[in-house]
């Protein structure tokens, strides 16, 4: 009969092992799933910022392009007014500067409703560095191709790009990287 009471008390020992084992697995499991829920939230939030900084764009769309006619028309050939006719980006406004596609703003203002493009873009820019670390514009690009910013670009496509720091280590080509980057082309 002894041997049976030590036999009890090796396996409840072993079970006791077992289940800490298992514990310790699911709160490591836990700690991954909320240092990876942070990241999507920050990334969700990388990308709102860029779908908010496009419409504050459209929105201020005569401060952003060139507004003369295309070449078929002519004061001939229309009567009246030339209306909203947007040929190109224009070089440089209140927002961007094409030569070295960086982002211009001013400040929010702190009394009254921002009026202008780069009052509106000011407060979005302060509340997105209250949302995410470190974050900034990179580059407003107007043209085609991201490596030739330039400023004769005829269109409307612009390249918008955004970084922001994380906790860990998650993001990058690899997910090694600090610093998370979100760009997106848009046509204006």
């Amino acid at each position: 009969m002894k041997k049976n009471q030590g036999f009890s008390l090796i396996e409840v020992l072993v079970t006791i092992v077992l289940t800490t084992i298992g514990v310790l697995g699911m709160v490591a499991l836990q700690g991954k799933s909320i240092s990876y829920t942070q990241d999507t939230v920050q990334r969700e939030a990388g990308i709102s910022a860029a779908d908010e900084l496009v419409e504050i764009m459209r929105v201020y769309r005569d401060e952003l392009f060139e507004n003369t006619p295309p070449k078929q028309l002519n004061a001939s050939n229309v009567k009246g007014s030339y209306g909203d006719f947007y040929s190109q980006l224009k070089s440089s406004t209140d927002l961007y500067n094409a030569e070295t596609a960086v982002f211009v703003a001013s400040d929010c203002p702190s009394s009254g409703k921002p009026q202008a493009a780069k009052e509106v873009a000011g407060c979005w820019l302060t509340r997105q560095q209250d949302v995410l670390p470190d974050f900034k514009v990179e580059k407003i690009c107007p043209s085609a191709n991201e490596n030739n910013c330039t400023s004769n670009f005829n269109g409307s496509s612009l390249l918008l790009a955004l970084s922001w720091s994380s906790r860990d280590e998650s993001c990058g080509e690899n997910g090694n990287s600090a610093v998370c980057e979100y760009s997106v082309r848009v046509e204006l």
